[in-house]
C-alpha cells in the first residue's frame, strides 16, 4: 500500500493535533438484552483532499473517510447504506429475523448476538474477523479469505449450515453495502438501494480494502430508503 492512499487518514490526525476536528459519533458497544451495538467513532475534519470536509469512521485498527454530503444523517446517529445489484430485479433481504418470539429463535440469536459482542470485545479480533471474507490485491497483507468467523459459529453452536433461519441470518450479516454512493452506481449497479441504519448498528472495513464496505449486526435495523431500478423481496 502507497502512502498517497493513506492522504485523508493522515490529514484527518495532523488535524486532530491541531484541535481541528469535532467528534460526531462515540460508542463504546453494547450487548444489553438482545441488542447488539458495535463500538465505532466518526469525526467531521475539513482537512484531506475533500473540498467539503468528510468524516472519519473510525473501529478497531479500521478507518473510512467519507464525504459530509453522502452521509446527511450522521449527527443524528444514522447512516445511509448502499448496496448494488447489478442487472438483477430484485434485492433480496430477509424480513423472517422481526420475529424472535419462537424459543429456538431466540436461543440462535442470542448465541448470535453474544458471538458478535465477543468479536467486538477485541480490537485484533474485531480486525481480523471483519476482513474474514476479504480478497483483494490491497489486503493481501492482512488475514484475508479466513471465513473465520464461520468456525467460530459452528463452535458455539450455530447451526449456520443446517439450520435454515440462522443460516439466512448470518448471510444477511455478511452482506455487503457500502457508505459511498459510488460503489452502488458505478462498480455494482446499475440497479441499487439505499438503506439507513443506526451507526452502532454497522461493522467496517478499512480503507485499503476499498469499496467503503460495511456489514451490519442486526438486519431488523436496516430501514429500506429507496429502490433504483429494483423491487425488494423480503424472504422468509
Amino acid at each position: 500500500m502507497q502512502r498517497e492512499s493513506a492522504h485523508d487518514v493522515f490529514a484527518f490526525w495532523e488535524d486532530a493535533r491541531r484541535g481541528r476536528v469535532d467528534r460526531v459519533a462515540y460508542h463504546e458497544g453494547t450487548l444489553a438484552g438482545r441488542c447488539i451495538e458495535a463500538p465505532i467513532a466518526a469525526y467531521r475534519h475539513t482537512g484531506g483532499r475533500r473540498g467539503n470536509g468528510a468524516y472519519v469512521f473510525i473501529q478497531h485498527g479500521s478507518y473510512q473517510c467519507v464525504p459530509i454530503d453522502e452521509q446527511p444523517e450522521l449527527e443524528a446517529g444514522y447512516v445511509h447504506l448502499h448496496r448494488g445489484i447489478g442487472e438483477e430485479k430484485a434485492f433480496r433481504f430477509g424480513r423472517a429475523f422481526r420475529t424472535r418470539t419462537d424459543p429456538r429463535l431466540t436461543s440462535a440469536w442470542e448465541t448470535y448476538a453474544q458471538l458478535q459482542f465477543d468479536l467486538l470485545s477485541r480490537s485484533d479480533v474485531s480486525f481480523n474477523s471483519i476482513h474474514d471474507r476479504t480478497k483483494r490485491v490491497e489486503t493481501g497483507h492482512i488475514l484475508d479469505d479466513t471465513w473465520m468467523t464461520d468456525e467460530l459459529a459452528k463452535e458455539r453452536g450455530l447451526g449456520i449450515e443446517h439450520d435454515p433461519w440462522t443460516r439466512a441470518l448470518w448471510e444477511a450479516t455478511h452482506q455487503s453495502f457500502a457508505l459511498r454512493r459510488w460503489v452502488s452506481e458505478n462498480k455494482f449497479g446499475p440497479h441499487r438501494v439505499v438503506c439507513r441504519t443506526p451507526v452502532t448498528n454497522i461493522r467496517i472495513t478499512t480503507f485499503f480494502a476499498g469499496e467503503h464496505e460495511v456489514r451490519v449486526l442486526d438486519p431488523n435495523r436496516v430501514e429500506l430508503l429507496a429502490a433504483i431500478g429494483c423491487e425488494v423481496n423480503h424472504e422468509g
